[in-house]
């Protein structure tokens, strides 16, 4: 068999619920309002009022009844009855026993009760003034309150709204009035006549006042008395404003862009700037402060900086591009290539050596060319080449066939020095002077032979010399 002590048990909370929001609804079952129509009477009179009740979502009857044992509440009709969703008016009368004092102001609680179980009951506090013979009360009596909004923009007038009431049958003059929002303070006077005062003031507040839950107070005085205060909590709105100024300067192959955010708002945010550099740019390019490279929801690279900002702080921001240092260097460049070009020798000459008497002993005899050309676009004259040939070998002085025979043959410490002579070399002309060598003594391993000298007229009577390569000739026996 089935065990329903679960289910009993779920039915009990589930009732224990609907009893619970059943009491809720009906207690904000009904509202009432009071209004007053001749609240100042004299001792023996009946002060009257206008009762106001709206109804909740069913029809209900009210009993109105007081706890102050010196005062009769009775109404008009005497069934104070109202229909569902309606609202129902009644004459509401205070008649004061023989008790009460004169020339004095009364604060009587009045209830509004429902015959509704459950229902409840509210409650209305009604102020009576009782003159004398004389119709003057001497006690004043004044009811405040103080209206704002909830959430205040500082970038906006705040407007408050003070509402006074006088209760009592005489003017009062110079009732001071001091309004404290912490933020915001005035002071000033007010004359009150019977009845209810209202003003609305605006005040200038600071823009970047911080966020934050805040209280306006007034406070009433009258005669240096301090007749009643009331108060009301709202929110300073916070809000970002980010302002950016730029500036960008230019000077020769230099680029410096300037960027200052400051926030202007009242509470902490982040302020960022992306800047899209290329490759070849980011190369020459420097941030203050340092970017850093990520990667946005458009599939680009950016690069940047952010910083947390409070309310007046400023970010400031630095981008140089700066392409000095590579235009220096192609000036220098074309500086080389130029001087190259302007100071570079007319005539260049190569030597070279080629081995002819090969044996299994070793090298006996060597060809040399000397490779001679005139580079420029102007004729070289008075050309003058000389040699050396290393004091192991000599020039072997037999004439060869298309061979320029030199027109001297001279000794040095170094060895045998020939020397040829040419008038001109036009522009691109090429030489080449072949002449051979014999050793004294069979070459084992190689020889050794210097560089050869060219000499020509450089213009204007000067003279010039080029070198050519030096041969290390080399050679392996079997």
């Amino acid at each position: 068999m089935m065990n329903n002590k679960p289910m009993k048990i779920i039915t009990l909370l589930l009732a224990g619920l609907l009893a619970v929001l059943a009491i809720v609804s009906l207690a904000s079952a009904f509202t009432t309002f009071v209004e007053p129509v001749n609240n100042i009477i004299n001792l023996g009179e009946t002060a009257k009022f206008i009762l106001i009740i709206e109804a909740g979502g069913f029809s209900d009857t009210y009993s109105i009844g007081t706890t102050n044992p010196n005062w009769i509440v009775t109404t008009e009709p005497d069934a104070v009855s109202v229909k569902a969703g309606a609202e129902g008016k009644f004459n509401l009368y205070l008649k004061p026993k023989s008790t009460v004092n004169e020339e004095n102001t009364y604060r009587i609680p009045v209830t509004i009760e429902s015959y509704t179980p459950g229902v409840g009951w509210q409650k209305q506090d009604l102020i009576v003034s009782v003159t004398g013979s004389g119709g003057k009360v001497y006690n004043p009596t004044i009811n405040q309150s103080i209206g704002i909004d909830k959430i205040v923009d500082p970038r906006q007038q705040v407007p408050v709204i003070i509402s006074l009431t006088n209760y009592v049958p005489r003017e009062l003059y110079n009732v001071k009035i001091v309004v404290d929002g912490e933020i915001f303070q005035t002071e000033f006077p007010v004359n009150l006549t019977f009845g209810t005062k209202t003003k609305t003031l605006l005040f200038e507040i600071d823009p970047l006042t911080p966020v934050g839950k805040r209280t306006a107070t007034l406070r009433v005085y009258f005669e240096d008395k301090l007749l009643g205060d009331a108060s009301a909590e709202y929110e300073i709105k916070g809000y970002v404003d980010l302002k950016e100024t730029s500036r960008k300067d230019s000077s020769l192959f230099k680029t410096e862009e300037t960027y200052a955010i400051v926030n202007k708002g009242n509470e902490p945010t982040t302020a960022e700037k992306s800047f899209s550099v290329g490759f070849f740019k980011r190369l020459f390019t420097h941030f203050t402060p340092d970017a850093v490279k990520e990667k946005a929801s458009d599939g680009k690279k950016y690069y940047v900086i952010r910083a947390e900002l409070g309310s007046e702080e400023q970010l400031d921001i630095s981008v140089e591009t700066n392409y000095r240092l590579l235009v220096l260097i192609i000036i220098i460049i074309i500086a080389i290539i130029v001087l190259y070009y302007a100071f570079r020798s007319p005539i260049i000459v190569l030597k070279n050596a080629e081995p002819l008497g090969k044996t299994e002993e070793g090298l006996s005899e060597v060809k040399i060319r000397l490779y001679l050309k005139n580079r420029s676009r102007k004729p070289v004259s008075n050309i003058r080449v000389v040699d050396t040939v290393p004091s192991i070998a000599e020039i072997d002085k037999r004439t060869h066939l298309g061979s320029m025979e030199p027109v001297s043959i001279g000794k040095s410490k170094r060895g045998t020095v020939p020397r040829w002579e040419l008038d001109v070399l036009e522009a691109y002309e090429e030489r080449i002077i072949t002449y051979r060598i014999k050793s004294k003594l069979t070459l084992i391993g190689g020889i050794r032979l210097p560089c050869s000298r060219v000499t020509f007229d450089a213009g204007k009577g000067k003279e010039r010399t080029t070198y050519s390569n030096s041969i290390n000739l080399l050679y392996k026996t079997e």
